[in-house]
């Protein structure tokens, strides 16, 4: 009996153990998900009474309208394990989610000799897959997807009666989230490939068998997808997301503030559209090298998740997640047929387990995400200044008059932390703005504030000024004799209306020492970051005097900022007479680097 030369071994199982490292580094990150909050209040509230919710509780602009909670039961696995364990367990069950669609796309196109290929589709697919790593119900959807893969993977090599297992997933999956309709789209191409297979394989029938049990399988989906709390409408639920994605009108409206439905060429980093790009290629180009044997139901998926893609960014992941297989299935059957030098094999090994570990490194640090996304921090908790934390707990204290104005992503964590003592504007659930007059989407300028306000009496403005720093409200709010200004931390400014039950509250004076803590102790881009943002406020509010104190003191600690010295002299000529207003930064001057 021979063994495995340690070698070999290595070369099998180091790729795994750097794809794992990777997906650790990506998941275990700061939660950074506005919908991420009002799932979980809604997880709560099924708990605390019994039934899935059937109308809108939460808004004041929509009181009651209907409202299908699609995504019940992942909203009750998520309460259950923040109850068990906070944000800490909910970010491990992300990593454990990413694992599973790891193991099941694993085996599809599988070689023992050819590892490393398996290993690097499936790394530069988590790195596509990485924006949308999210504690969201579209990431039970990227595991179900991949399990339906693998069964249809599995039913191509074997024909066998497992394939009915994607009818429980598919129960499953239309009470977890609105996309269970693309477990029934992957089977339908899959039919659609079968009963094109005889024009691409002149010499073989059409493998009826196959076709009825497709058919079967499809059939017996879409009957378990009406057993669902809204039945029918349950059932029909997916058209309305394919609206809001497909209509060009409607996602004109909603793609100003929810930049994952615009095209990934427009809305993602070059970095994150660099290797969305890459792996489109790759895969297309498997397809056309093993063109004599190539599946029709892959060049059928690809194309259809291609479109999809570049319809909204927010589809890219699942293209990734079709994609990756299609590579390897099909770069592996034409290497197949190949002689390859003996140590290649070796060598490449080595070298996908030295990148995946290199990437996985740079996202542990904090930088991968900062290439390709926003405000993404590793740890256990919530991602620093992206929700309005000390803002809301001092709505709680001081009780302000309401309605709350504030911007959509504000909402969900507005749900989780004031609902029922208040009820919030808009939030992630906005889907159809149509019956109202004045959709509230949009409060950045004056002008569209003035024509909510008039629907809506605005009793108190929340901003949250470190992700809209360049808005011109806060400075008309400021000035105008109707709001004061109340709050300000370093992520939120909030202004109550001046008259009626807001006179209570007291004016905030900008003056007052020790308005911003020190930032001695933050990380330099952290530091940066609120440099920046503070200075951009404090010049909205009309007080360059101030705004001037904090750019000297963002310049002592970063000397060299982009522009700082000629923003220095503007703000200091400003501070110096306030007869010429200053104009304030463009927003690629003091925009944060990454």
């Amino acid at each position: 009996m021979t063994s495995t030369p340690i070698p070999s071994r290595l070369a099998a199982i180091a790729p795994w153990t750097a794809l794992l490292a990777l997906a650790a580094a990506l998941s275990l990150q700061d939660i950074r998900s506005f919908d991420y909050w009002w799932h979980l209040r809604t997880g709560q509230l099924i708990v605390e009474t019994g039934e899935v919710p059937v109308r809108d509780v939460f808004t004041y602009t929509t009181p009651g309208a209907p409202w299908i909670d699609i995504n019940w039961l992942f909203q009750l696995g998520l309460y259950a394990l923040h109850a068990a364990g906070g944000h800490a367990a909910v970010i491990v069950a992300q990593l454990v989610l990413v694992g599973i669609t790891l193991a099941l796309l694993a085996p599809i196109g599988w070689r023992r000799e050819r590892t490393w290929l398996s290993v690097a589709a499936l790394t530069l697919m988590l790195l596509v897959v990485a924006n949308r790593l999210e504690p969201r119900p579209e990431l039970v959807t990227l595991v179900l997807l991949a399990c339906v893969l693998r069964l249809l993977d599995r039913f191509e090599r074997l024909g066998d009666r497992a394939l009915y297992a994607i009818v429980p997933l598919q129960l499953l999956w239309a009470n977890l989230h609105g996309l269970f309709a693309l477990g029934i789209a992957v089977c339908a191409i899959e039919l659609a490939g079968e009963l094109l297979r005889p024009l691409g394989h002149a010499h073989e029938p059409l493998r009826l068998p196959r076709v009825r049990r497709l058919a079967a399988v499809i059939g017996l989906s879409l009957l378990v997808t009406f057993m669902n709390p809204y039945g029918v409408d349950g059932a029909l639920f997916p058209l309305r997301l394919f609206d809001m994605v497909g209509s060009a009108e409607r996602r004109g409206t909603l793609a100003q503030v929810i930049s994952e439905l615009r095209s990934p060429i427009v809305s993602l980093r070059p970095l994150a559209l660099a290797l969305f790009l890459l792996l489109a290629t790759l895969s297309g180009a498997a397809m056309a090298a093993n063109w004599r044997r190539v599946r029709e139901s892959d060049l059928l998926l690809w194309v259809a998740f291609f479109y999809l893609a570049m319809g909204a960014n927010r589809n890219v992941a699942l293209f990734a997640v079709v994609a990756a297989p299609i590579l390897v299935r099909n770069l592996n059957e034409v290497l197949g047929g190949r002689r390859l030098p003996a140590r290649f094999d070796a060598f490449a090994a080595a070298v996908t387990t030295a990148f995946a570990l290199l990437v996985a490194g740079d996202a542990a640090f904090g930088r991968f995400y900062s290439r390709i996304s926003p405000h993404q921090t590793p740890g256990f908790g919530v991602t620093e200044g992206y929700v309005p934390i000390e803002a809301a707990e001092w709505i709680l204290r001081t009780r302000p008059p309401g309605p709350i104005a504030h911007w959509m992503g504000d909402g969900g964590y507005l749900i989780w932390r004031l609902w029922p003592e208040y009820r919030v504007m808009s939030d992630g659930r906005t889907l159809d703005t149509s019956g109202l007059d004045q959709p509230p989407l949009l409060i950045d300028d004056p002008e569209a504030f003035a024509r909510l306000a008039a629907s809506y009496r605005f009793g108190t403005v929340l901003l949250n000024y470190r992700r809209a720093g360049f808005t011109a409200l806060p400075g008309w709010l400021h000035a105008s004799p109707d709001w004061r200004l109340a709050y300000l931390d370093d992520v939120s400014v909030v202004f109550v209306r001046a008259e009626g039950d807001g006179a209570r509250v007291a004016e905030l004076d900008l003056d007052t020492p020790g308005l911003f803590p020190p930032l001695d102790d933050l990380p330099d881009p952290a530091a940066r970051e609120r440099f920046r943002a503070r200075t951009r406020l404090l010049l909205r509010l009309e007080r360059a005097d101030l705004a001037l104190r904090e750019w000297e003191l963002c310049l002592a600690r970063f000397p060299d900022e982009p522009r700082g010295q000629e923003m220095l002299a503007a703000m200091r000529a400003r501070s110096a007479s306030q007869r010429t207003p200053l104009q304030p930064a463009r927003p690629s001057e003091l925009a944060p680097e990454g």
